[in-house]
């Protein structure tokens, strides 16, 4: 007998009813079995976030691409996976509370412990079908979102990953995609194919530009804040003082002022956007709702390719408005100050561009300002292919073209970077999910400095694979 468990994805996973324990009788039977013991005092009331955690961490090495950099699991891990399949809150609300009673947190902690197996081959083919995603040059959707329920789904119902993994994750792929983008951008089209409507959002686009003007207000209590919340992780009193003092900068009107500025031939900013790489050109011009893109930076392109950009990120068409109104939507978020609605976005990307300037992975000399700089230069100064390319700078090796865009990548880190963290930063704004919690931010800074990095190392790896690389003179990174 199987019970029927629906997922975001419209999708249905079937879950054998021995899975769907109770947390007074065989979750601690089932738990058991796996050889794994609860640590969780049942008489002490707990954060849920330390019981996930604690539980996640025991199951052991295997987890990576579900984890975050700590070790524990990723939000969306917790919300695509843990929450709807593993825990199931619609039908245990008892483990949704932010503190757990002591029972409910050892039922939370067996059942995580207890599905380690499924996670485990869960995280396999997630790898699987990562790898699929990029051989299709699908670009639909957040992979992580769209695919971590599915990755489950075929953990409990196909087990590990068969030998011809490369064709069953190509095919499931296929049938989750199928033709959503068509179908989306060919309204999108015919909208905008109304010259109309082009006339109307470009009065509206033209109008909202102008009502945006920079405050008086100074910049430095802002961006002295900065130190606060890019600090040391420290305990949960250094956390409660960088959240109060996240929420201190949200309210703050610099993110916005300096937007503002960008835009001001005699504006003054800490930073260039040209060379951060958000613009083409200083100051910030007013893009077109279409036609043809000013440049290739984030704050160059069309409301047009916005609208497209949001529809390929789409993970739910039904969640989005209609396209009239979406189109609508995003004139007024690119008159508003880096092309974001909301005051939280719009401080996430200035903490991210200060992150951003502090990276210099090809420097063995420069010592990053900040805690989680400083952590993320780390990481990336190990990146074998930003050794070599640190011995081929140092050696005087020639360097093939696609080595030398990657190089150019480091030398100028804060470009792909910030790109990146504008488009996380631009679909959370349509969606309208927060930046309000500053560990929240402080992942989202760190993910997109590792997906920066893995996007570099990919291109390596198909230079290599295509046979790009040099035969002689330089070596391949």
């Amino acid at each position: 007998m199987f019970a029927w468990v629906y997922v975001l994805v419209g999708r249905r996973l079937p879950i054998p009813s021995s899975k769907l324990v109770t947390p007074a009788t065989s979750v601690y039977d089932r738990l058991m079995s796996t050889g794994l013991q609860v640590a969780t005092d049942v008489s002490v009331a707990r954060p849920r976030r330390a019981v996930i955690d604690e539980a996640w961490r025991r199951i052991g090495p295997g987890l990576e691409v579900l984890s975050s950099s700590d070790g524990g699991p990723l939000r969306r891990t917790v919300k695509r996976i843990l929450d709807p399949l593993v825990l199931r809150l619609r039908v245990n609300p008892q483990f949704s509370t932010p503190i757990l009673t002591g029972e409910a947190a050892a039922a939370v902690d067996a059942l995580i412990v207890g599905h380690g197996h499924e996670l485990l081959l869960t995280a396999r083919w997630f790898t699987h079908l990562k790898k699929a995603r990029r051989r299709l040059r699908i670009t639909t959707g957040n992979a992580q979102e769209l695919y971590f329920p599915v990755c489950f789904e075929l953990a409990v119902t196909a087990g590990a990953p068969p030998a011809d993994s490369d064709a069953a994750a190509e095919a499931t792929l296929l049938e989750l995609h199928g033709d959503r983008d068509r179908t989306a951008g060919a309204v999108l089209t015919d909208h905008l194919a109304d010259p109309a409507v082009v006339e109307r959002l470009s009065r509206q686009l033209a109008t909202g530009w102008r009502d945006v003007s920079p405050g008086g207000a100074i910049t430095g209590p802002f961006l002295g804040g900065l130190s606060t919340v890019l600090g040391p992780t420290g305990d949960h009193r250094a956390h409660g003082a960088r959240q109060r003092v996240w929420a201190a900068l949200i309210a703050d009107e610099t993110p916005y002022n300096l937007g503002a500025l960008a835009r001001d031939v005699d504006g003054a900013l800490p930073w260039s956007i040209v060379d951060v790489g958000l613009s083409s050109v200083a100051p910030q011009q007013r893009p077109d709702v279409i036609g043809e893109q000013r440049g290739e930076r984030p704050l160059d392109r069309t409301v047009a390719e916005r609208v497209r950009a949001t529809l390929r990120r789409g993970l739910d068409r039904t969640e989005l408005p209609d396209i009239p109104l979406l189109c609508d939507e995003e004139v007024d978020r690119v008159c508003a100050p880096w092309g974001l609605l909301g005051e939280d976005r719009q401080a996430t990307l200035i903490v991210g561009i200060d992150l951003a300037v502090d990276l210099m992975p090809l420097d063995e000399k420069h010592s990053p300002h900040s805690a989680v700089a400083t952590q993320i230069q780390a990481r990336l100064r190990k990146e074998a292919y930003v050794l070599h390319a640190r011995r081929c700078l140092a050696d005087g090796a020639a360097l093939h073209p696609r080595q030398q865009r990657v190089v150019d990548d480091l030398r100028a880190f804060a470009r792909p970077y910030l790109s990146r963290l504008w488009a996380r930063l631009h679909g959370r704004d349509v969606w309208q999910e927060t930046c309000a919690d500053v560990d929240d931010v402080r992942a989202l800074l760190d993910g997109v400095a590792r997906s920066t990095s893995l996007d570099q190392r990919q291109r390596i790896k198909a230079m290599l694979e295509n046979q790009l690389a040099p035969t002689s003179g330089a070596g391949a990174i």
